[in-house]
């Protein structure tokens, strides 16, 4: 057992850690080194490290595990350990480092882990383990899976049924660390993500980017925290474009077999560089330290970024790709190289080079181009975000008359400069700001520079060195140490949460399993083949630049996969209750609501200059405000107003209210007015719509007010399971109103929300467009039911919504197939 010095036992905990995978590549050359560092510099009270930022005493055991037999897995372990565990010979405290490097390749307990029993084998060696301590210890396992992801489920699964039930009823806490890929594309992400929630809690799992542990990756956050006179300059106003680079010099090498079933876009853009982006686009929270709202806005961001298509990317592979990497520049040089770069490979080619365009639907970053690029075997090892700034400054007088000057004028830019082994711009990991910007408070762990040789050509990322502010990174710190560190001290803001990886998915699961035009380069691309340009709003090679409008190519904005498409093959009508019928997939359905809100919209505030737009609450239209803040964040929200059709009577902080919901899925990601926005007056004065204060009648006075002729332009309506509309249930006296009444409060909810303030037919019918959504297999019962109303066998008492019968307006019902097919699958069979 590896001890702190101790306090009471109450103050302490005790870790087992188990690496599965432990005598493995990517623990010898990584995971072994960082553990022992974490462990020695940051745990070991006597090693004198001011960075001791640990609440409680900590000890700990280490078990190593793999496939090997039990007396080969120790001598492999050795041997791993000892090559992998070096104390700096420069260290004033080598001897120290040594004694503590000994003591813990002693203690590290390997077990074979090759059949299920060894699965029980290892559960008694923890309960061994955790033995030896006092009872009032706080007890917890990490499970760090450094093996394929094709193993671990397994594992984790064998390792769940076996220990960790067995474990959490004895109080033991536990922790799973899986490294990447996760997944291969969306649907398998989401079946891998569902399996481990089945055996583990979502905050057990922490999936592992070690992007995320980089210092610098660490610090760009704080960085703009820090200086908010950059921050508020990162937006649409001020941005000319975002680049995010990954480039490396090496080939594939010994990776051929992983990487040929992977591509460049699932090895790097889905997580490293999207990891980037979020981490630079996203607000900031009100504190770093709030992990939830750091979590959220990250989210957030995440669902306002554009699904790349093909038009938005390009592709190449280096020659020699198919031979591993391992063919000799001599040989290289004796084939026709100029041939072999100006072709196209066939369909089905794996990229080792992409370059992909990505936009971000938010107010503000709309029309900001984000340009993510990573590539093999390229000229220079280097990982950067680069914030390039519009330069819109004209000079007047005294202008500069320096001919160099105007041959590399100087770009505003800010630049995080991730790398630690660039031979091109800089040696370490930097923060570089124009001069143009008042001088910046460097993050915690950096300093400002002005050594001249921190350079190491005359020309930096386009511009002059001197030109630049500099904040260098101190002491560099491995990326695997501060992710240990950070998953022995339970902070989760640098891992992928289950919710991130499948919104990222969401951006790029349409282009990893498309068909990809790819071009050949060369070696470190000395041609100059992936130089491309940003051409109406499309990315074009240099060299395929013939000056014409680039055609942009259009897609379906939903690529069905054979897994979605119905096995009851059924031909749909074009009207429902005699009017218009739109039928898709969910999905695809939402999307194509939304567009008709946009066309809507852009044609009345043309004509009108306003758009008002009132939308029911409940769950069924999540997906429809989910669209509107990803694809249409640049309708002009400043002349649209957005009602509710319906509201509980709930405060709007409770998870009930369906304003609550409106914001949270829509409003906060578009740019609308305070004053456009109207929620219904359910709570005030911490009193819920209570009658003596006429929170319906003063809702009323307003649509009468701001509404002309109190018509909607477009109202957007969902059905009940039981055929009830807005909050208008069966059987209720409020389907009864007159026509002057427009709001009311309603006592005929269910029995969680039973009082709800509500539209009333007259006014919806009143409106010029009524859209009813209708999604998924449970509302096939209702769909039924309505359709049976041609036969005289439905009325409105006994379902609210056949009261939608706008007087001077249209009705277009948008019906998922689930949703569709029970209604009509035995009168519409072919």
């Amino acid at each position: 057992m590896l001890c702190v010095t101790c306090l009471a036992a109450a103050d302490r905990q005790h870790t087992v850690f188990i690496l599965v995978g432990g005598t493995g590549d990517l623990a010898g050359r990584y995971l072994w080194e960082s553990i022992f560092n974490v462990y020695y510099n940051i745990f070991d009270t006597n090693a004198g490290n001011q960075e001791k930022d640990v609440g409680v005493n900590r000890t700990f055991d280490f078990l190593a595990a793999g496939r090997t037999a039990q007396d080969q897995g120790n001598i492999i372990l050795n041997s791993v350990l000892k090559s992998s565990i070096k104390c700096p010979e420069d260290s004033h405290q080598l001897s120290l480092c040594t004694k503590r490097a000994k003591e813990f390749i002693n203690q590290v307990i390997y077990m074979s882990l090759k059949e299920e029993g060894d699965f029980s084998l290892l559960c008694n060696e923890i309960q061994d383990l955790f033995s030896r301590t006092s009872s009032d210890v706080k007890r917890e396992i990490i499970l760090y899976l450094a093996i394929a992801p094709a193993a671990y489920e397994s594992v984790a699964e064998t390792f769940n049924k076996k220990c960790g039930e067995k474990m959490r009823g004895s109080g033991v806490s536990l922790k799973v660390a899986v490294e990447k890929p996760f997944g291969l594309d969306k649907t398998t992400a989401e079946a891998m993500s569902d399996r481990m929630l089945s055996l583990f809690k979502e905050e057990e799992i922490y999936r592992v980017d070690h992007y995320l542990g980089k210092p610098l990756v660490k610090a760009i956050l704080p960085f703009r925290f820090s200086n908010p006179h950059i921050e508020k300059r990162l937006n649409k106003n001020h941005v000319d474009r975002v680049e995010i680079f990954l480039k490396e010099m090496v080939g594939v090498e010994d990776r051929f077999s992983l990487y040929n079933t992977m591509g460049v876009l699932r090895d790097v853009h889905q997580n490293h560089l999207t990891q980037l982006l979020s981490l630079f686009a996203m607000d900031l929270p009100s504190d770093l330290k709030e992990d939830a709202q750091t979590q959220e806005n990250k989210g957030r961001l995440l669902r306002q970024v554009v699904a790349v298509r093909r038009h938005n990317a390009l592709f190449g592979q280096y020659f020699n790709y198919t031979s591993h990497g391992k063919q000799s520049e001599e040989s290289a040089k004796e084939s026709n190289l100029s041939s072999i770069t100006n072709s196209t490979l066939p369909d089905g080619a794996v990229p080792t080079f992409a370059a992909c365009m990505l936009n971000i639907n938010s107010p503000r970053w709309h029309g900001v181009p984000f340009i993510l690029v990573s590539g093999k075997q390229l000229d220079a090892r280097e990982s950067f975000v680069r914030v390039v700034f519009k330069n819109r400054k004209v000079c007047v007088s005294q202008c500069p008359e320096d001919s160099l000057l105007k041959s590399f004028p100087s770009t505003s830019q800010v630049v995080f400069h991730l790398d630690n082994h660039s031979q091109k711009n800089i040696g370490i990991p930097s923060i570089l700001v124009s001069r143009d910007f008042n001088f910046p408070l460097c993050p915690s762990g950096f300093q400002e520079s002005e050594d001249p040789g921190f350079f190491r050509s005359s020309l930096v990322y386009g511009t002059w060195p001197d030109s630049l502010y500099v904040c260098a990174l101190v002491k560099h710190t491995q990326a695997y140490e501060s992710l240990f560190l950070d998953l022995f001290e339970s902070k989760r803001t640098n891992f992928v949460n289950t919710r991130h990886l499948l919104l990222s998915w969401q951006i790029w699961d349409y282009l990893v399993n498309v068909q990809k035009k790819v071009v050949v380069y060369n070696k470190a691309d000395p041609e100059a083949r992936l130089s491309f340009i940003i051409k109406d709003d499309k990315l074009v090679f240099t060299e395929d630049d013939d000056d014409r409008p680039a055609q942009v190519v259009q897609e379906d904005e939903k690529v069905i996969t054979r897994s979605e498409v119905m096995h009851d093959y059924i031909q749909t009508p074009a009207k429902f209750l005699g009017r218009k019928l739109v039928t898709s997939h969910a999905d695809h359905l939402a999307f194509l609501l939304a567009q008709e809100i946009d066309q809507a919209a852009q044609k009345d505030i043309e004509t009108k200059g306003s758009f008002h737009l009132a939308l029911a609450g409940g769950t069924s239209l999540l997906k429809v405000f989910q669209m509107l803040a990803q694809s249409f964040a640049n309708l002009h929200w400043h002349t649209v107003h957005v009602w509710q059709v319906d509201e509980r009577c709930v405060p709007h902080q409770d998870e009930r209210s369906n304003f609550q919901t409106l914001d949270r899925e829509l409003l906060r990601f578009v740019d609308i007015p305070y004053s456009n926005v109207h929620p219904m007056p359910v709570d005030i004065s911490g009193r819920l719509c209570d009658p003596e204060l006429g929170g319906a009648h003063a809702y009323s006075d307003t649509i009468r007010h701001l509404v002309p002729n109190s018509q909607f332009d477009m109202v957007v309506l969902g059905v009940g399971s039981d055929g009830h509309v807005a909050s208008l249930f069966p059987g209720s006296p409020d389907l009864r109103v007159d026509s002057s009444t427009h709001v009311v409060v309603t006592n005929n909810g269910p029995e969680n929300t039973q009082q709800r303030m509500t539209l009333t037919l007259p006014i919806l019918n009143k409106s010029r467009r009524v859209a009813v959504f209708v999604t998924g297999s449970h509302k096939q019962d209702i769909v039924r039911k309505l359709e049976a109303e041609r036969h005289g066998q439905a009325s409105v008492d006994s379902f609210p919504v056949l009261g939608i019968n706008p007087v001077n307006g249209t009705v277009t019902w948008y019906m998922d197939y689930n949703a569709y097919s029970g209604g009509f699958q035995e009168s519409s069979l072919i």
